[in-house]
């Protein structure tokens, strides 16, 4: 049975493992890009450690459990829209989302989306964001088929 819960400290040490993972997953898919992930692991950890330990209720960590193990976790935040010409409304930010291989296809996903929902009506936020790689094709299907819809594109160009 997969249960959902607060990451606590002794959870930082595999939740950083899942971050390497998922940073594996996008250097597959843009190394230049994700080049410098490997020497940001102590920064990462230093960042999950701060948020788990903050007492604020507007950014947390929650993990997936199989019987006491982690087999995923999700980083959820408040934030306001970045464009504050536009939208004063806040949004809850789905920051980093992974599940471990053998746990994906168990519904994990749908209840990371159903704790980042708990945390919006909470600080009264009208929609949840997530960032996707455009070369992620298969997180972008999986978030456009829990409802998530483009907002905006983001677009780069080399200089040479």
């Amino acid at each position: 049975m997969i249960t959902i819960e607060e990451a606590r400290p002794e959870h930082v040490e595999v939740i950083v493992s899942l971050w390497e993972d998922l940073m594996e997953i996008h250097k597959k898919l843009d190394a230049e890009f994700f080049d410098s992930t490997d020497i940001c692991i102590e920064e990462y950890a230093s960042g999950v450690r701060g948020t788990i330990s903050s007492s604020s209720d507007d950014r947390k960590v929650f993990v997936a459990l199989a019987n006491e193990t982690v087999v995923g976790y999700v980083t959820v935040e408040i934030m306001h829209f970045s464009m504050l010409y536009y939208n004063f409304d806040s949004l809850c930010v789905i920051g980093d989302i992974m599940i471990a291989q053998p746990y994906r296809n168990q519904g994990i996903g749908k209840l990371f989306i159903e704790e980042a929902k708990i945390i919006a009506r909470k600080h009264n936020a009208k929609k949840l964001k997530l960032n996707v790689f455009a070369k992620n094709l298969i997180s972008y299907e999986y978030f456009k088929n829990q409802g998530f819809e483009d907002m905006m594109f983001q677009m780069t160009k080399k200089v040479e």
